[in-house]
């Protein structure tokens, strides 16, 4: 029972990196899947049961491939670094067919239902927090200067996310990495003062 579960997210998490939360539609997940719709509605009530789940799998796969991964690397700078190759590396992973869906999901945010817009606040808000807590570090530790805004340090690595999906996915720019990176070691360097 839970392997099918499973599947179904693991399939659905696939289209929604492709086309987003509002393109999953009970009927076609079935059909494509081969499943009854009955067999699919066991599993989630309703369509905004299977977009939670969907977010959930994905919230899931990320804190394993990037947060988790991450701690391998010493707190501070080290960590930061690691926290912020591994975000890109997530957006480009052979699972997520059409990029992040976390960018898809915010995309359209206003137009999810109310618990599957609070299960992606509440992702993104534990996500910023974790970045917050890294450049907290570097800043103790002296990597960073102590007047470093976290929070516009973070707003800004958002905007280099969005920016290297939009050209990685959108403009299919074979420098999109290498783009990325080098704003990133622009940004760091000019939070070192």
């Amino acid at each position: 029972m839970e392997a099918v579960r499973d599947r179904i997210l693991s399939h659905s998490l696939g289209l929604v990196s492709a086309r987003g939360l509002s393109a999953l539609s009970i009927g076609d997940l079935a059909r494509d899947m081969e499943l009854s719709r009955s067999a699919l509605l066991a599993h989630f009530a309703d369509r905004e049961a299977l977009q939670i789940g969907v977010i959930e799998k994905a919230a899931t796969l990320f804190v394993h491939d990037v947060v988790e991964a991450a701690t391998a690397a010493a707190a501070g700078e080290a960590r930061l670094r690691a926290l912020f190759g591994r975000w890109l590396a997530w957006s480009r992973s052979p699972r997520l067919t059409g990029g992040c869906p976390f960018v898809h999901a915010s995309a359209e945010s206003d137009a999810l239902p109310p618990g599957v817009r609070g299960k992606l606040e509440d992702f993104m808000t534990g996500w910023s927090d974790a970045l917050k807590a890294s450049i907290d570090d570097a800043k103790a530790a002296g990597q960073l200067t102590a007047d470093t805004d976290a929070d516009q340090l973070v707003f800004e690595l958002y905007g280099l996310y969005l920016s290297h999906h939009f050209w990685h996915w959108s403009m299919k720019d074979r420098m999109a990495q290498e783009r990325t990176q080098r704003a990133f070691e622009r940004l760091l360097a000019a939070s070192r003062g």
